[in-house]
């Protein structure tokens, strides 16, 4: 008899222990077990085996559900780091780290099995029919297939063994062929590639400007990496860069790689799982969650955009996909590259003080820069929310057979639904935040937590039926650019017009192949690559600059000046027309002279007067339930007993499932003393305050308000 100690499946951390259980059965740290908590079953993931324990009354494991561990070394450690670091529950690290098929969850997905047919190797005596059946079939067969070929006879061969079914894992092919295109490699992109090759770091930071061959280069340096028989991870921000990435990865290197990102179907990520762990495949192409695919040989990890906010997990654990990428490079003593045309401060710094090597790209493959446009709107005439200059360059473009990019970071018909009467905005009533018109739906959305309301056109308030018709999202843009231009086809891309699988992938193919315009929200600013955009319209630059939030001009300019180098990447010189309120705002100026530099020493300074990363280490607490004194009073303790650090708050903040939330944000130059604190803390909390929840997210990308 053994003695297993097991996480349960709940991801609080108000159960962040094992919990002891005798096993009889053959067991390895690693594999899943169904064990009794409560008075309900569970999952379980076994952390350690000892021989003996010293406790009384100990419940036996119900159920071993892996004969062998899930696993391996390497990751059992990453899921330990991750707990600690990120003050997270181990569990919910080592869920993260599985496919949904494999994790310890009782509502886990199951494993889709398929009947295939085999061939016995056995003497029997059969009819010319049958035998002509059996010798023309190539075994093994799936099932299916193989009665539409025997039909009549498929019955009788089961019976006599001639052939025999087995059921084995359903596998799909997501990998589809393409053709590559021949690259000459510029100067610039061969030095890059010979010192990433050549030098002795470990992580680099790619900084290239848009258009420059990032790509290219991380396909040589793959493909130096394959040849020794190693692994290479690539990694993007955002599943709309996806299906460009794996095109050009499949046309260089052909079908032998592995998807992983959050669209594919449960039983699809399973199998590219497999794939991995059965070294079946040496390149993966995915989004955040394929950081943690099983390798056993990994030789180089690529992220691309680097300073993507969706690299950073929003539910526990919180972690930072750039993190993991770094760790997972040390583990395998392989190379790490970031590259971004707009890197973080963060990564920037650390090269600047050569932590990081800093490769740069400065010259487009064209060598041409579009040309940036300030549009004055205080000064321009606008109309359906674009600008003459900017509608003249639009009729000028269609007219060359061109295409267009319009930017506006706002999804959705109306932001707003202000009544003409009282004036009341309707707001989402978990949230409080103001609930958006979504026309094609005929429903009041909250971009927060998601909710939809049926649109009855009745005042909450005062019950009148007229609205405010200001503002306006990409749903609203796309109608009233129709009318503008009846006779160009206009593809939209949000969050709305992609929910569907594949979405991404088929609008971008009908935009390349037969569409004049491409309008939609920030995931359009990143990544693309079409030869006939040379026009790109950004129509409300100051939307991101208002935000109140730290990263807001480190936001803004990251999202103009990649949506800026959409245009003008092949032969054909392109223009930008950046229209805001605000010309002489200092990321407005960066972007039009293409600055990098600029725009990262000024806002380093302000950076550095604020005390805000990369100067320090930020962790956002914040507390929440219905209990509002109750909660102002935790949050103030909160404050109290983290007197030592710098403590802004506690200040109230939106709010989630109609509870009142309330954050501190804690800020020291010791990150260490940083997270021992928090994780004292959060073990005292999880005593003391059942009806107040907390939420601990080490290194926020944002301060949520």
């Amino acid at each position: 008899m053994n003695f297993v100690e097991v996480y349960i499946e709940h991801n609080t951390l108000a159960l962040n222990q094992t919990f002891t259980y005798a096993c009889s059965q053959n067991i390895q740290v690693g594999c899943r077990v169904k064990v009794s908590f409560g008075n309900k079953e569970c999952i379980g993931f076994v952390q350690s085996i000892h021989s003996q324990s010293e406790l009384k009354n100990i419940k036996e494991v119900i159920e071993v559900l892996d004969q062998e561990p899930l696993l391996n070394e390497e990751l059992m450690q990453l899921a330990d780091y991750m707990s600690h670091y990120y003050v997270a529950s181990q569990i919910s690290c080592l869920k993260m780290m599985l496919p949904p098929a494999l994790r310890p969850q009782s509502d886990r997905a199951s494993i889709i099995y398929e009947d295939v047919v085999y061939k016995n190797n056995v003497s029997i005596e059969l009819t010319k029919r049958q035998q002509e059946i059996v010798d023309t079939i190539s075994f093994p067969i799936l099932a299916s297939e193989f009665r539409k070929i025997a039909k009549s006879v498929a019955k009788t061969l089961l019976e006599k063994g001639v052939v025999r079914l087995e059921k084995q894992e359903k596998h799909r092919q997501l990998v589809e062929s393409s053709t590559d295109k021949k690259v000459v490699l510029k100067p610039e992109q061969i030095n890059a590639i010979q010192t990433i090759q050549n030098g002795k770091e470990s992580v680099y930071l790619l900084h290239g400007v848009t258009g420059s061959g990032k790509t290219e280069v991380f396909l040589q340096l793959a493909q130096s990496v394959l040849n020794e028989g190693k692994q290479v991870l690539f990694l993007v921000p955002e599943i709309g860069l996806t299906p460009m990435m794996i095109q050009r990865v499949c046309a260089r290197f052909g079908q032998n790689i592995a998807i992983f990102h959050s669209r594919l179907s449960d039983q699809e990520k399973y199998d590219q799982y497999q794939l991995v762990k059965n070294n079946e495949v040496n390149i993966v192409v995915g989004t955040r969650s394929a950081v943690f695919m099983p390798f056993s040989n990994l030789g180089l990890i690529l992220m691309d955009e680097e300073h993507d906010n969706s690299y950073k997990q929003d539910q526990m654990p919180r972690y930072h996909t750039r993190d993991i990428a770094l760790r997972r490079a040390a583990y395998h003593h392989c190379k790490c590259v970031l590259a971004s045309a707009t890197p973080s401060l963060e990564s920037y710094a650390r090269a600047y003080k050569n932590v990081y090597k800093l490769v740069t790209l400065s010259n487009r493959i064209n060598e041409t820069m579009p040309d940036i446009h300030i549009v004055n709107l205080q000064t321009e005439h606008s109309h359906f929310g674009i600008s003459d200059s900017l509608k003249r360059a639009m009729e000028d473009r269609f007219e060359k057979n061109e295409q267009v990019l319009l930017l506006l970071n706002r999804r959705g018909y109306l932001p707003i639904l202000r009544c003409q009467e009282c004036h009341e905005i309707m707001t989402c009533p978990d949230c409080g935040i103001a609930l958006s018109y979504h026309k094609s739906t005929n429903s009041c959305v909250c971009h927060i937590c998601g909710n939809s309301y049926p649109f009855l056109n009745t005042c909450p308030n005062c019950k009148s039926h007229s609205f405010f018709q200001t503002g306006m999202g990409t749903e609203k843009l796309e109608e009233q650019i129709q009318t503008m231009f009846p006779h160009q086809k206009i593809i939209r891309m949000d969050q709305d017009s992609t929910r569907k699988k594949n979405a991404h992938k088929k609008l971008l193919e009908t935009f390349e192949n037969e569409g004049d315009i491409l309008l939609g929200t920030q995931m359009i600013t990143k990544g693309l690559d079409f030869e006939r955009v040379t026009c790109v319209g950004i129509l409300n630059a100051d939307s991101a600059l208002v935000r109140q939030d730290y990263r807001s001009s480190e936001s803004a300019y990251q999202i103009l000046e990649q949506a800026s180098g959409r245009s003008g990447r092949g032969n054909k010189k392109g223009e930008v027309f950046i229209q805001t309120y605000q010309p002489e705002h200092f990321v407005i100026e960066s972007v039009k002279e293409h600055n990098y530099l600029r725009f990262f020493n000024q806002e380093m300074k302000y950076r550095h007067l604020g005390w805000y990363p990369p100067y320090s280490y930020l962790c956002s607490l914040v507390f929440s339930s219905n209990k509002v004194e109750e909660t102002i009073k935790v949050s103030s303790d909160a404050k109290e007993f983290f007197k030592e650090f710098k403590v802004l708050g506690p200040v109230e903040i939106s709010m989630r499932n109609k509870q009142k939330r309330y954050r501190i944000l804690l800020k020291s130059n010791n990150l260490e003393y940083l997270n021992k604190s928090v994780e004292a803390y959060s073990a005292m909390y999880n005593k003391l305050h059942r009806n107040v929840k907390m939420e601990i997210n080490m290194h926020p990308m944002y301060v949520e308000e």
